[in-house]
Formats: structure tokens, C-alpha cells, sequence
């Protein structure tokens, strides 16, 4: 063979054992190289190697690097969404909305495409804000009032999503109560087509009951169907004391006041039950609410009456005990107990009552409860203190029934002599003389008692204001004509102005 031949003569790979040329240095099956490299060759190759490893764990590095820290925040985040979610039910619990309004704000910036969360939120803003202007009505401050354009907005925002039909109709209801406040809406119709969209949705929601029946009876559209719903929405939550005063509230309001009696009643009981705010607070209020219903009724007619809106002496005695129980401090209701109590038989309830509202009792006291104070002392044959009670009204009787003007003055200082003591109380026209004192005017004219005044100056008599205001117009030495009835005879005298 030779040396040509040899050459061209294919050789065996010492790695694939496959036949490759000669003079190749590198396989063309395997890749693997076939010469032998240099030192440096291996060196160069060792070094390039190391940098690949080298910036291979690097990049490995710093990816799970940032994935971790990824995954890390996306953790921080979760766990404060669920810190704030807590805090916001934490303090729901304890009834502080605004605290709890600021926390599902943060939960809002962790998540803001949650659109379950923006409605929790917008309730709790709105329940906020309704419970305040409920109470307080116009006394509540205007600022209060800034955030309703904001709250709005965002509510009607929320109406087309995919929520359950509770949620959808306490949406639309809470969007009317809202409405109700805002100065700058002037659809009624509108807010009642909220509401009625609601409660159709929701039919046995007593939230939505109560409310839209509030909106009735205040608009007067449609006051008994209103009543109607409130009386719903205390059936399918009678532990709710709000829903409860509400009703008590609106039967007063008709005069139905022996039912009325029985609802506030009811509520103040649920006063210990109530743990948000606005129930508290109608609880409380139906104590003031039932009192003024009790003196309204009283007004109607009597307590002591043999028919007081069908309920019998217990039942009233019942209702006024209760009352005196939890709002003891009103003076007119108090007076109002004493009478049920004495006419009742039971003056020792009374009689406590009646001696701390004279307190030190004379002549100014008030005639009414000194005749009752007597009625009670005689019931209880305390025949002595009753003696002098009495004489303390008869003498207040006799200054009440009579009127005395001795002297009147004009602005110069001069004084004009009238001398007359007349009756408060006259039947037709003029007044009665009890007493025309000597050395003055009317007395020097004629006047006698007996006399009733009919004209003085042309004018018709009907108070000793009407000769006391006419005699400034006067100078002194003036005649002026009297004109008087004694017995059935008719006399004019001249009384003349000193």
C-alpha cells in the first residue's frame, strides 16, 4: 500500500467506532475531537467550562432568588389582606364602624378588582353615615353629609355585578335610604322605586320591610301599608328593638295607643339584648317616646277616665309603673301617675310623688296639685295637713279671682290714681267691682261695688287694662265718660284723671 493509499484510507473512531477520514480532528458522528489538545487548549477549555458552570448557578441563583422574594411578598400581602379582613370583623364585633370602615379600606388597596369587598365596604360606609343622620336628623353637621355624592356613586356602580339577590337588594335599599339625605336629588319617585324594587326582591328581609315602611309613613303616600311593613319587620326579627320603637312610634302617631304602650314597651325590655348602636339608641329613645305617648293619651282623654283606650285600671297602672321604672325624672308624667295612683286607691304611691313636686307648698303653688295633695291627705284621714292645704287654696282662690290696680304710671313718672278691685273672671261684657277704694277717682265718680264697667272713654271694658291703658292718653283735670250697670239699670258717671 502506499503512502497515498494510506492516507486516504478511512479510520476508525476511538469513541463510536464509526469510520471517519484520516485526517479528521473531530468526529463528525459523536463531535468528539480526535487530536490530543495542548496544555493550553485543555487549560483554556477547563476555565471556559468553570465560567459556564459559574454563570449557569448564578442565573439559578438569582431566579429562585426572585421567585422566593415573589412568592414571599405575595405571602406578606396575603397575610395582611387577612389581618386587615380580621381587624375589620374585630371591630365590627364591637360596633366601632369607623375603625372598621379604615380597615377594609386597606383590604381595598391589597385587592382592589374585589368587587364583594367594594360592596362590603360601601355598606359599612353607608351604615356608618345613615345611623348618625337617622338619629341626629337636620342637627347633624354638614361636613358629616360630604362623603354622600362619593357614596352614592360608587354604590350605583356596583348594581350591575353578579352578587346573590340579598346582597343586590340591600344594594338598591341602602341606595335609597341614602337618597333620602342627599339635598341634590329631587326624584321621591325614584327612591320609592328602589325601595320597592328591594323589598320585592327580598320579601322577608326585615331590614328592608322596616325602611321601606319608614318611607311611606314619612312621605304619607301610603301610611298604612307603611305600618304595615314595619309590623312585618318586628315579626321576622322581634328581638330588633329599633324595628320594634319604630312600630311603637308610628301607633302613637295614630292614636292606636293602647298597642303603642305594648311596642315601646317591648323595646325598652330589649334594651340589655341590643349590641349595635343604633338599637341602643331606640331603646333608650322609646323610654321618652312612651312617656310623651302616655300625656298625649292623657290629653285625649283622662287616665282616670272609665274608658282610656280600652284598657282597664291594671293595664294603666301596669304602663305607668313601668314608665315611673325607667324615666322617673319628667314632672308633667309624674303628676300624671299621682292622679292614676289616687284614683286607683293606692295613695301611698301618690302621695310621695305629690309632696316632692310642691315641695314647700303656699299660695303660688299650683292649684291642682294642692286639690289632689288634699284628695290624697283625706283618703289617708290626715285631716289636719288636709285643713291646712285646703285653707292655702282658698286663700289662693280669693287672690286668683280678683284683679286690684290702685295706681298706673306713664313714662314722665306722674301716677294716675285707679283704685279698683275687680274680678278676674266675668261672664258677657264688662267687668265686676269688688272694690272702689275711697280717695281715688272711680270711687269719687260713683263707683260702688256691685258696678260692672262697660264703657270707659267710649271703649268697652273687658280688663282693668282697658281703663289703665286709655287713662295715659289723658291729661290730669280730664273728664272722661264712664258707663256702668247697677242692678238693671244702665248710668254713665265721669271719672276725672287726677
Amino acid at each position: 500500500m502506499s503512502p497515498q493509499e494510506s492516507l486516504s484510507k478511512p479510520i476508525v473512531c476511538r469513541y463510536c467506532q464509526q469510520p471517519i477520514h484520516p485526517k479528521a480532528t473531530k468526529c463528525q458522528h459523536c463531535g468528539e475531537h480526535l487530536s490530543h489538545p495542548s496544555p493550553a487548549q485543555r487549560f483554556t477549555k477547563k476555565i471556559v467550562g468553570l465560567i459556564g458552570i459559574t454563570t449557569a448557578l448564578l442565573s439559578l441563583f438569582y431566579a429562585l432568588k426572585e421567585g422566593y422574594f415573589y412568592i414571599e411578598q405575595r405571602q406578606q400581602q396575603r397575610e395582611m389582606f387577612a389581618a386587615h379582613m380580621n381587624a375589620a370583623e374585630h371591630f365590627l364585633k364591637l360596633d366601632n364602624l369607623e375603625y372598621a370602615e379604615a380597615s377594609l379600606n386597606q383590604a381595598i388597596q391589597l385587592n382592589p378588582n374585589d368587587q364583594q369587598l367594594r360592596l362590603r365596604h360601601f355598606f359599612l360606609r353607608s351604615r356608618n353615615l345613615l345611623r348618625e343622620v337617622d338619629y341626629y336628623g337636620a342637627q347633624l353637621p354638614e361636613e358629616h353629609l360630604n362623603t354622600m355624592p362619593d357614596l352614592v356613586t360608587s354604590g350605583f356602580s356596583l348594581i350591575d355585578n353578579d352578587f346573590t339577590t340579598q346582597n343586590h337588594a340591600q344594594l338598591l335599599i341602602t341606595l335609597a335610604r341614602l337618597l333620602q339625605y342627599d339635598k341634590r336629588w329631587q326624584s321621591p319617585a325614584a327612591i320609592d322605586e328602589l325601595f320597592a324594587k328591594a323589598h320585592s326582591l327580598a320579601p322577608t328581609n326585615a331590614d328592608i320591610a322596616y325602611w321601606y315602611g319608614e318611607w311611606l309613613v314619612n312621605q304619607e303616600t301610603n301610611i298604612t301599608k307603611g305600618i304595615q311593613l314595619i309590623q312585618e319587620a318586628t315579626e321576622l326579627d322581634p328581638e330588633n328593638a329599633l324595628y320594634i320603637a319604630g312600630l311603637g312610634r308610628q301607633q302613637a302617631k295614630q292614636e292606636n295607643y293602647a298597642a303603642a304602650f305594648v311596642s315601646l314597651k317591648r323595646a325598652i325590655e330589649l334594651d340589655p339584648k341590643q349590641h349595635e348602636l343604633q338599637r341602643v339608641r331606640a331603646a333608650n329613645e322609646s323610654k321618652y317616646t312612651l312617656r310623651r305617648a302616655l300625656l298625649s293619651a292623657d290629653s285625649k282623654i283622662d287616665i282616670t277616665s272609665d274608658d282610656f283606650f280600652g284598657m282597664d285600671t291594671q293595664a294603666r297602672m301596669a304602663i305607668v309603673e313601668f314608665t315611673l321604672q325607667h324615666s322617673p325624672s319628667e314632672r308633667n308624667f309624674r303628676r300624671l301617675a299621682a292622679r292614676l295612683f289616687n284614683h286607683a286607691g293606692q295613695q301611698d304611691k301618690a302621695e310621695p310623688i305629690v309632696r316632692e313636686l310642691l315641695g314647700e307648698y303656699n299660695e303660688r303653688s299650683d292649684i291642682k296639685m294642692l286639690t289632689l295633695f288634699a284628695d290624697i291627705l283625706k283618703a289617708q284621714n290626715n285631716n289636719e295637713e288636709a285643713a291646712k292645704v285646703q285653707a292655702i287654696m282658698d286663700a289662693k282662690q280669693q287672690r286668683d279671682t280678683y284683679e286690684e290696680m290702685l295706681e298706673t304710671s306713664i313714662e314722665d313718672g306722674h301716677r294716675y290714681k285707679v283704685g279698683l278691685k275687680v274680678a278676674k273672671q266675668n261672664e258677657g261684657d264688662g267687668i265686676l267691682v269688688i272694690k272702689a277704694f275711697d280717695g281715688y277717682p272711680f270711687a269719687k265718680a260713683g263707683v260702688k261695688p256691685g258696678d260692672k264697667l262697660l264703657q270707659f272713654a267710649h271703649r268697652n271694658v273687658t280688663s282693668l287694662r282697658s281703663i289703665w291703658v286709655p287713662i295715659n292718653d289723658f291729661t290730669p283735670g280730664t273728664d272722661v265718660p264712664l258707663k256702668i250697670q247697677r242692678d238693671s239699670e244702665l248710668l254713665t258717671l265721669t271719672v276725672v284723671i287726677e
